[in-house]
């Protein structure tokens, strides 16, 4: 099967060279940055959001709240170091073992599980995606394609049309997708040599500025380019998309050591995270077991390998092993580790034990969403519904409209018998994804109830009205809104 990152790389060329075709209607004025001639921030915005939607559909996307979470704040944080506001971007996790991150228009940004793995310090870590922070907010791909030529729009629009029409049948996607590369294998897809400097340059300083260790950059690209040798033409994915030569490590370190020596180390939420992240991407997640096992041997005090092995266990339904090893961690009290306790308790059956650590961990740490999240989750398993939906309608996930909350209130609401509020919330799920034509589908069904009150209906008919308004406007056109 086609790598995931190539599939984004289609994905991104096409869908940015088939904006052409997309906003036709739209008369950009001549005048502003030269990049938004090709592409105005409105339309990368949407082309960001179209792709991110895709590959939800497509399975790639690892939907972890931990996981995302981690590399969200990370991000924020330095996006507040690197020209751009806390709430610029948006980030996700892929599900593959490939080395590789990518920024797509419009502040999307996504992170391999391989490249998490692969990484030996959040300074690393932190160092690509400060890299790819800096593709998106000098707009390097609105830049290329400005200054692009030969390329064949009709094709690139056709595929970007077949693989979304056919987000869920995958052998369509597929063949969608294999278009795509046969028309662009013979073009340059990648960022030019000026723009990887450019965000090496405004990486680097990020990272500096936001108390990282400036070299984290350069000493990952160094690390994977001396093992090229061991590949051979099996390059890591990000060596072929953010290509690296023995000069442009030395510029780099030649950079970082103009802000001086930081000494910082990893924070115990990068190494759970780490752990986390190999775990979730194996199929099975007990794969990974010899793994930790062996750096226990190495190192009895190594708390990411006792995390590791919880989660293993945790997954593989035996909550009393999972708490033998989280018991045994060295800081029981970080927010991760308080997670996989109530969830260990969970499984293992103490219901109980588990709703109180929740109920602690809430006071605690009320702008955590993944703890709202996963007590919801438990909640709505044991039979508390509407305990659930109090939680998530005062979560810091509901007020930043992530999906889950919404389909979580949507199954609260269906276990308590309030069909109306269900379609209501799995609506809103769909359209926070992306997915216009399931949310308005949810509230049509909503609709045909017999047993509305006027209340209820006038509220389906109002987000109902509001969707309609707010969908892509292709959807608008082809009668598609219901």
């Amino acid at each position: 099967m086609m790598s995931a990152l190539r599939t984004l790389l289609v994905l991104v060329c096409s869908a940015a060279l088939a904006a052409s075709t997309a906003f036709a209607s739209v008369n950009l004025p001549d005048f502003g940055e030269p990049a938004d001639r090709t592409l105005s921030p409105a339309e990368e915005a949407d082309i960001g959001a179209r792709i991110e939607a895709q590959l939800h559909a497509a399975g790639l996307i690892l939907e972890d709240h931990q996981l995302t979470e981690y590399i969200s704040r990370l991000g924020a944080r330095l996006a507040v170091h690197g020209g751009s506001g806390p709430n610029g971007f948006k980030f996700f996790v892929i599900r593959d073992d490939s080395i590789n991150a990518f920024a797509l228009p419009g502040g999307y940004i996504g992170i391999h599980t391989g490249l998490m793995k692969a990484s030996s310090s959040e300074s690393e870590l932190a160092g690509v995606v400060a890299h790819e922070e800096a593709h998106v907010t000098q707009r390097h791909i609105a830049r290329q394609l400005q200054g692009s030529t030969g390329w064949n729009l009709a094709t690139a629009a056709l595929v970007v049309a077949a693989a979304l029409a056919g987000a869920t049948d995958p052998d369509l996607v597929q063949a969608a997708l294999g278009i795509g590369l046969a028309s662009v294998q013979q073009r340059q897809i990648n960022h030019t040599r000026a723009h990887e400097l450019e965000a090496d340059r405004l990486g680097i300083r990020t990272l500096a500025d936001a108390g990282f260790d400036p070299r984290g950059m350069a000493t990952f690209f160094e690390r994977l380019h001396q093992q090229t040798r061991l590949y051979g033409n099996q390059l890591p994915e990000i060596l072929l998309t953010h290509p690296v030569s023995a000069t442009r490590v030395s510029e780099a370190l030649n950079r970082a050591e103009e802000y001086g020596p930081v000494e910082r180390s990893s924070s115990p939420e990068y190494r759970y995270m780490r752990a986390r992240a190999r775990v979730l991407a194996a199929s099975p997640p007990s794969l990974e077991r010899e793994f930790f096992q062996r750096s226990l041997e190495h190192d009895s005090t190594d708390d990411e390998a006792r995390y590791g092995l919880a989660l293993i266990d945790i997954l593989g339904g035996d909550g009393e092993a999972a708490l033998s090893q989280l018991q045994q961690i060295r800081d029981p009290e970080q927010i991760n580790v308080q997670l996989a306790l109530a969830r260990a308790e969970q499984t293992a059956g103490r219901h109980e034990d588990a709703h109180s650590r929740y109920e602690e961990l809430l006071r605690r740490y009320p702008r955590y969403a993944p703890t709202a999240l996963a007590y919801a989750d438990t909640l709505i398993r044991n039979g508390h519904s509407d305990q659930a939906r109090r939680v998530l309608l005062a979560s810091q996930a509901y007020e930043r409209r992530e999906p889950d909350a919404f389909r979580m209130l949507a199954l609260a609401a269906r276990d308590s018998g309030r069909e109306p509020e269900a379609h209501y919330q799995m609506a809103a799920f769909f359209r926070y994804r992306g997915n216009y034509r399931a949310a308005i589908n949810q509230l049509h069904t909503g609709l045909q109830r017999k047993d509305l009150s006027e209340a209820e209906r006038a509220r389906l008919e109002s987000r109902m009205l509001e969707y309609r308004r707010t969908a892509p406007q292709e959807l608008r056109r082809s009668g598609s809104t219901g």
